[in-house]
């Protein structure tokens, strides 16, 4: 299936950034970003929460708003 999806130019410059940054495309950032807001929308439906941890587990910031 094929989606046609409008941006605004500074998504669009965010999105590039992105995928040049790592090596990848647009599309490929869209399919990574969705796959980890579906892991915080499973998270939040089983009362937990999403975070970065540093190399101890402590938790450096907790993703808020998801």
């Amino acid at each position: 299936m094929i989606y046609t999806l409008t941006v605004s130019g500074s998504l669009h410059d965010r999105l590039n950034r992105i995928a040049a940054n790592n090596g990848g495309n647009t599309g490929e950032v869209l399919a990574k970003a969705l796959a980890l807001y579906e892991v915080a929308i499973d998270a939040r439906g089983q009362d937990c929460r999403v975070a970065i941890l540093d190399t101890n587990n402590c938790i450096k910031t907790a993703i808020e708003g998801l």
